[in-house]
């Protein structure tokens, strides 16, 4: 398996092919905006904030791999968490978009620019799988966890 392969399998383990852990997608298949939006006690984020501090990091990556202008950083990572689109829906679309402009990326990337981003793109992989645990710990307290999904 060569690098490409390996960061294509990596992506899309995260966005939404269960693997040995489970994707984004199916984290937060079938969520009510209420669902996305709940805090057990003093719980410091929700689904929604976890999806918006995901979709942040993601796209500004994927820019930056694209060579785009991106536009300039947050003051504090806590302002990842905080809201952009209005509705539940769109946050998912947007994260969908971003995950899938992710493969493309990745199929259209030269084997230099792959070597260039190694480093970023498995810290990006990472991340993701990381808050994943993060959204199925939250599913789990809620009551609203389908053990079929891969995690009992």
């Amino acid at each position: 398996m060569n690098v490409k392969e390996v960061f294509l399998e990596q992506l899309s383990a995260c966005h939404n092919q269960n693997a040995w852990f489970v994707s984004l997608y199916h984290a937060i298949k079938d969520l009510s905006t209420e669902q996305a939006s709940w805090k057990l006690n003093e719980s410091p984020n929700s689904i929604w904030e976890i999806v918006n501090h995901l979709n942040y990091y993601n796209e500004r990556y994927l820019l930056r791999l694209q060579g785009e202008d991106i536009p300039k950083g947050v003051h504090t990572n806590d302002y990842t968490f905080q809201p952009i689109e209005t509705d539940w829906k769109t946050a998912v679309d947007r994260m969908n978009t971003i995950l899938s402009d992710w493969s493309r990326a990745m199929e259209d990337c030269d084997e230099a620019a792959l070597n260039k981003w190694v480093g970023d793109i498995t810290q990006l992989t990472i991340h993701n799988a990381y808050h994943i645990g993060q959204i199925v710990h939250i599913r789990k307290q809620q009551e609203a966890w389908d053990p079929s999904q891969g995690v009992h």
